[in-house]
């Protein structure tokens, strides 16, 4: 009995041994921001009986990829809320926008999601802070939103990149396959003075043949395999505007 007890007060919770921080985790104090609880209680007193709002849902929680890609980081961005019916299909998504929106990243970002909500086919209302909240307005965007949502556009941005690409390498000695796939376009200027650069420079060196060799070997398969990919666009767009901006300079354009 006395070993029992000995074990029972060495596994009880010693206030002693509390750790007093810094922490490093700390709880919010709501899910939600005063602005943004204010637009909940708008949109709410405004959304028929058979519908509800749900703030802070994941996108990846309502919009899955069809290829199955294991890596799906465009999906993992947090929509300020979303409208369910009874069901819990999505039927709305909701952003709350205040000037930081306007940012070049928040921009890219937000161009992204809308790309992303088209091909899914489902509506997405973006309300703008900087408007103040008007509950004819807000109602009247709920409402086109909700008889959108049962007879949904879906535009297949993903679908036009791969054609873009796939229209380059109709002609592989000429095609720009990576640059047409980041910018979109074969005939766009960014890709026009990376051609002239490979023509006019690159073609002239022995070094710079042999990258072009490489380049036309390798680039094909790049494109095929991850042109529809966040991070190929991500990755090569940062390198290639680096690379158009020295060709200005140097006077290239």
């Amino acid at each position: 009995m006395q070993d029992d007890n000995q074990a029972e007060m060495s596994t009880a919770p010693n206030e002693n041994n509390i750790s007093e921080g810094p922490y490093l985790y700390e709880l919010k104090e709501s899910l939600i921001t005063e602005t943004e609880r204010s637009y909940y209680t708008a949109i709410k007193g405004v959304l028929p009986s058979e519908y509800f709002l749900q703030p802070q849902v994941n996108l990846a929680s309502i919009v899955s990829r069809t290829d199955n890609f294991k890596f799906q980081n465009e999906l993992y961005r947090n929509i300020d809320a979303c409208v369910f019916d009874k069901a819990y299909k999505p039927i709305i998504l909701i952003e709350i926008n205040d000037d930081t929106h306007k940012t070049s990243n928040r921009r890219e970002r937000d161009q992204k999601v809308k790309a992303i909500c088209e091909e899914a086919g489902i509506p997405l209302i973006a309300f703008w802070t900087s408007y103040g909240i008007n509950p004819e307005y807000i109602s009247k965007r709920i409402a086109s939103g909700i008889e959108e949502s049962k007879n949904p556009v879906r535009v297949a941005h993903s679908k036009d990149k791969k054609a873009a690409v796939e229209k380059v390498s109709e002609n592989k000695k000429e095609g720009c396959y990576i640059a047409t796939a980041v910018y979109g376009s074969y005939n766009c200027a960014q890709v026009m003075i990376l051609r002239r650069y490979r023509d006019n420079i690159l073609s002239t060196t022995f070094v710079g043949r042999a990258f072009i060799k490489v380049y036309y070997f390798i680039s094909p398969w790049l494109v095929a395999h991850f042109a529809d990919k966040n991070w190929f666009s991500s990755f090569f767009k940062n390198k290639l505007d680096k690379l158009i901006v020295n060709l200005k300079l140097k006077g290239i354009g």
